[in-house]
Formats: C-alpha cells, structure tokens, sequence
C-alpha cells in the first residue's frame, strides 16, 4: 500500500525574476490593454443582448464546460468537472480540443465529449452550430483568471439562458451568475472551484482535486510496460520493485533540463533504493534525449504511445519525477507521488495540487538554472515515504 502522505515543500532557493524593467513594463501595458479590450467588447455584446437570462429554472438541465485547449488544462478540471456532472438533474457535455478530449474518454460524469480544433475557423463555424443545436440551458466559462476571445465568443453564441464565470474579468454584467474571485497567486484547481457553487449547494463540502479514470485494460497495458522493462533492469538492480518514472518530456524550451542532471538525480536515487526500477518517458521527438539519458543510467524507456497510454503508464509507478508537463497533473490525479520541477513563480499556481510528493521551483525562468541537488534531495525524501512492493492500480477502473 502507498505510504506517502502529503508533505510541505523544502524551503526553496532564493528566486529572481529575470525580466528587464521593460520586459515587466510592457508586460503591464499589455495586460492593461487586454483588460480594457474585453470591458468594452462585453459592453458592446451586454448592449445588444436580447436572451432571457436569471437564476435556474427548475427542472433538468443541460450543462456545456468549455475547456477546448491544453491537456494539463482538462487535467486539473476534471475534479470541478465531476462535481457539476454529479449535481442532481444535471446532464454535463465538455467542449474539448483535439489534445485533451480523451483525457474524459472513461470518466462517467460527462455524457458527451466535443471536439473542437481552434484554428480552423470552419471547424469553429460548425462547432456553434451544433452546440446551439444542444440547446444547452448553461455554459461554463473555463478561464477563471482571464478571459479569452474565442471562449468569450462562443460562450455568447451557444445562447444559454445563464452563463457561469468568475467576476473582476470585465465580463461581470453578461454572466448569471457572476461568482467570486481569488487572488492569482492561488492554485488553478482553486480557481476553477468557484464554479461549482452555482450547480452544487454543498460544494464547500466536496473534494475537487483532480482525478482520473483509467479503464482496466489501460491498466493491464500499462503493467506489462512496467513488466516487460523489470527482467532487463534487474540485470542492473536484483530486486527491481520500486518503480521510479523519469518523464522528461519538456514541452516547452524554458522546461528543458539536462541529461546530465536528469543522470545525477537517478544516481542519487539508486542509491538510495537499491530496489529501484527506472523507466523514462519522453515525447517522440525527445527519442534522442531519453537514449542518452538510457546510457548514462541504464534505465529503460517507455513505449512512445496515446496520450491514455501514458497517462497509464505514470498510473502505474510509484513515485513520478518530471518537469511541469501534464504528467505531472496526471499523476498527481491518479494518486502517486510527484516531485514536480516547475519554473519561477508557478508552483503555487500550477504545481501538483495537494501533493503526495513536492513541487519546487527553479530560481529563474529556465529550468536549467535548477541544479539536481535540491530535486535529488526532495526525491529521496518522497522515496522513504514509499513502501516496495505496494499495491498497484491507482485508478478506479471501469469496464
């Protein structure tokens, strides 16, 4: 069984914000300028707005989330998400992107999953058409922090009798209702929890982390990854019966880490645990890294596959190391330990939510200014919190 419970953060690195005054300057102009931009194009739209809008009706009904863009995005919603597909006569569809839908390919909560790709205008002309044709009685406006056009925009024209979002956007006058706001140094999943109340009287009383489904054949695939991988790596460590994920996938340039690091991290960690069975994750363009982190190591790689595959796969490890990428949320949401390498300023407002493990930050906007010292040394901790051997399965499996 898992033994690790949550643990505060090591007290971090001195951080400092490599912006010039001008980079900062500019920053501020042009978050001014795109607060300002959507007062006046709500204004115009409250303006020329002729729907019936007020409280809920009683009676059934049909709920829209907008959540159509990143994957770690859905990830951290899928909590918020369950909560109003759970409300009594409540039926929940998502609006999704080509990228994250199948992130609710098994979750029970949602009847209905459509896909939208945002850069095809044609794409987006037929997507309003049959989300009118729904006739949804309330959409849910995703972006808790700021506001965006394109879900502006199709918030307006679904055409819902109430539209659910946070206040102090310029949006406050077309939504119904408007609710409260947090400060932005607060956690996304906290953001997005202020949207429960309008369809949940209790939800003060719910836990809205994060939380994903895997099917039991995901399950069982993702096993015979970690199976396969064990005979070849018990020729390094004879009693292979921990499971470490190295996901080194970046995403973005300001994520990526060195190899070199990556190598000084599972050194420290393997000897630490003698029992450690390390497998690395990467995206398929990242090949090249990951077998080079392979040589300095030993370590196997994962099979580059879906995204549920990998989902699966994190699922299944017992302890999860990766910069802040959607594996980290995923494995935070299906119940495993992440030690989480988030960039300056974001890990109060993006790290894992309420973590099994512990996010960190790097002292600046580039992850390579993190040394492995610091995440070595939170690994180990994580590690001495992890039983071997431990049951698997952290996912409630459906059929």
């Amino acid at each position: 069984m898992n033994s690790a419970v949550p643990q505060p953060a090591s007290a971090a690195a001195p951080r400092r914000d490599t912006r010039s005054p001008l980079q900062r300057l500019l920053k501020g102009i042009e978050l001014a300028w795109r607060r300002g931009f959507f007062r006046v194009l709500a204004g115009i739209i409250w303006l020329s707005d002729r729907l019936p809008r007020g409280p809920r009706v009683p009676g059934p009904q049909r709920v829209l989330f907008l959540r159509p863009d990143r994957i770690g995005d859905m990830i951290v919603s899928t909590g918020v998400i369950r909560a109003i597909g759970g409300a009594p006569d409540t039926v929940l569809d998502v609006l999704a992107a080509p990228g994250n839908a199948t992130v609710l390919a098994a979750e029970p909560a949602v009847r209905r999953v459509h896909v939208l790709n945002r850069r095809r205008f044609a794409d987006l002309r037929a997507a309003v058409r049959t989300l009118r044709h729904e006739r949804y009685d309330v959409v849910v406006d995703c972006m808790p922090t700021a506001p965006s056009v394109t879900i502006l925009l199709i918030v307006l024209a679904i055409g819902a009798r109430r539209r659910v979002g946070t206040r102090g956007r310029g949006l406050d006058h077309i939504l119904s209702p408007a609710t409260p706001s947090l400060p932005l140094e607060s956690h996304i999943v906290d953001h997005l929890s202020l949207l429960v109340p309008p369809f949940r009287p209790d939800a003060a009383t719910l836990d809205l982390s994060p939380v994903l489904v895997l099917t039991s054949d995901e399950q069982a695939g993702a096993e015979q990854v970690w199976e396969a991988d064990k005979s070849r790596q018990m020729q390094i460590t004879k009693n292979a019966s921990t499971r470490l994920l190295v996901n080194i996938s970046a995403g973005k340039a300001a994520r990526w880490w060195p190899a070199s690091s990556y190598a000084a991290v599972v050194a420290a960690a393997r000897n630490a645990r003698p029992d450690l069975q390390v497998l690395i994750m990467c995206a398929p363009n990242e090949r090249d890294r990951a077998e080079e982190l392979a040589e300095l190591t030993g370590a196997g790689i994962a099979p580059t596959g879906s995204l549920r595959s990998a989902m699966a796969i994190a699922g299944a490890a017992d302890v999860v190391f990766t910069p802040d990428t959607s594996i980290a949320h995923a494995a935070g949401a299906l119940g495993v330990p992440v030690v989480d390498m988030l960039l300056f300023g974001k890990e109060s407002g993006w790290g894992v939510y309420r973590p099994l493990g512990e996010n960190m930050e790097s002292p600046t906007d580039q992850l390579q200014d993190l040394g492995p010292e610091q995440p070595s040394a939170a690994l180990l901790r994580v590690l001495s919190r992890v039983a071997p051997q431990r049951a698997r399965g952290h996912a409630t499996p459906v059929t």
